[in-house]
């Protein structure tokens, strides 16, 4: 039985538009078409595969299963015609990129419009999670690139290390630690609210980690962690591409915490070992090595 992909076509526009005119018109075809189509394939399978009672053509239980063949062997053609282009052009299909929400979406953003503007036909595809989260995403997904501060637990990963990130400990300077002398004790500190961004790991060593607050308030993202400690709320790590308005303008204060109240964030950008980054992922790697390398450069000058 060779069933062929006009057949998948037809049966997979018959399922979703219930009529063989709106089957044919989706498909550019004539009704005939269709209905020759449909019909050599009930032939082939020897399987009644359409309910024809009513106005609108419904598929029989045996139509169903049919149906989700066909449209594995679509996939399959789809996947076949996006790897051809992509050994053509060198541009993949699509770029999925995960990275943690203390990164700067800036640069990201920047890569994005120059692979666009490339005039690649590359779709990207980019999200963004939280400590952990972002590995369980980058694995779910099967996403190409993975920007992440804690070591993943995966194997078979390649990485470069991207610019540092500094965070700094700060309130809103009406808040009771931003009036205090000298430098604050674990004891002032964990009289009040920390806010932090779906909780902590111990992985970071944030000079914070041993204090246990009465309240800890745990937030979607930095930027409405930056909304809380303006409000008045409590006090937390805030990345300084973050909070430097803030700080410039001193609304924010850096807490004078003995322990240490700056704390630098290792950025690694990764990718799979076993699969060669395409055209757009090789772009992003060397645009955020560049971006690294300046950084670095500008740190010794």
């Amino acid at each position: 039985m060779a069933v062929t992909l006009d057949q998948a076509r037809a049966l997979d526009a018959l399922a979703q538009h219930g009529t063989f005119a709106g089957a044919a018109a989706a498909l550019h075809k004539r009704h005939t078409a269709v209905l020759y189509a449909i019909k050599t394939l009930e032939e082939q399978t020897e399987l009644a595969l359409l309910d024809r009672r009513g106005y609108r053509t419904r598929l029989t239980p045996a139509g169903e299963s049919v149906l989700l063949h066909a449209r594995r062997l679509l996939a399959a053609e789809r996947e076949l015609t996006d790897a051809c282009a992509e050994i053509r052009t060198g541009w993949e299909p699509k770029l999925e990129l995960v990275f943690d929400g203390i990164f700067p979406v800036a640069p990201i953003l920047d890569i994005a419009f120059a692979i666009a503007k490339a005039g690649a036909s590359t779709r990207v595809d980019v999200s963004t999670d939280f400590l952990a989260g972002v590995e369980r995403a980058f694995v779910a997904a099967d996403a190409d690139l993975m920007i992440a501060v804690l070591p993943p637990t995966s194997a078979d990963l390649r990485a470069v290390r991207l610019a540092p990130i500094r965070a700094r400990l700060v309130a809103h300077r009406d808040h009771p630690l931003a009036r205090a002398k000298g430098d604050l004790s674990p004891e002032e500190l964990a009289a009040h609210v920390l806010l932090t961004v779906r909780g902590s790991d111990p992985r970071l060593h944030l000079s914070t980690g041993g204090i246990e607050p009465p309240i800890a308030v745990r937030l979607n993202d930095f930027h409405a962690k930056k909304e809380g400690i303006l409000a008045g709320m409590g006090y937390g790590w805030l990345p300084e591409h973050i909070a430097a308005a803030e700080l410039k303008r001193g609304m924010l204060v850096p807490l004078r915490w003995k322990n240490a109240s700056v704390h630098v964030f290792e950025p690694r950008l990764y990718w799979r070992a076993g699969r060669p980054p395409g055209r757009a992922a090789r772009l992003v790697i060397d645009r955020l090595k560049a971006d690294a390398r300046r950084h670095s450069a500008s740190r010794e000058i």
